[in-house]
């Protein structure tokens, strides 16, 4: 089964898939953290639900640290590094190595519809799931969404 969590910007979701995760048996995935410096957002670390371990993702212009290794750069807002899509498909091929029963991933969003960023994770994510898989995307992309990965079969968990 696929569940789809939507919502909005800040409504969340990445919350809402962290607190859902401390209540299942053999699950793993990840969620993007939000990372602020004095104050500020400055963008977005992913964090593997079963350990805790992060991995620098996202970070919005001013704000990129040495050694970045860019590798899309989407509406003129933020810059993603390599490190962390390398990161989520050692979490998903240790998932689904190890008999994950369900996977999160947070989230997918206008980078997958120019088949960039999580695009061929889910993908091999869709072809090889496991029992249930849980995406996170924002109310107005649902649709492109399930459209260009061919999803039929999903249920939406609303975030209000």
């Amino acid at each position: 089964m696929i569940y789809i969590v939507r919502g909005e910007i800040n409504a969340g979701k990445t919350s809402w898939m962290a607190e859902d995760f401390r209540h299942q048996e053999d699950a793993d995935g990840f969620v993007c953290r939000k990372i602020f410096s004095a104050g500020e957002h400055t963008g977005y670390d992913l964090e593997r639900l079963t350990d805790g371990s992060r991995c620098r993702f996202i970070r919005k212009p001013g704000h990129i640290p040495p050694n970045w290794h860019e590798v899309a750069f989407l509406a003129e807002k933020f810059s993603f590094c390599a490190e962390g899509f390398e990161f989520a498909g050692k979490i998903a091929e240790s998932a689904l190595a190890n008999g994950c029963r369900r996977f999160y991933l947070d989230e997918v969003g206008p980078l997958e519809l120019m088949q960039q960023g999580f695009y061929e994770l889910l993908g091999r994510m869709l072809q090889n799931q496991p029992p249930e898989l849980v995406i996170a995307v924002r109310s107005y992309l649902v649709e492109p969404v399930i459209e260009l990965f061919g999803i039929s079969d999903y249920e939406e968990i609303n975030i209000v």
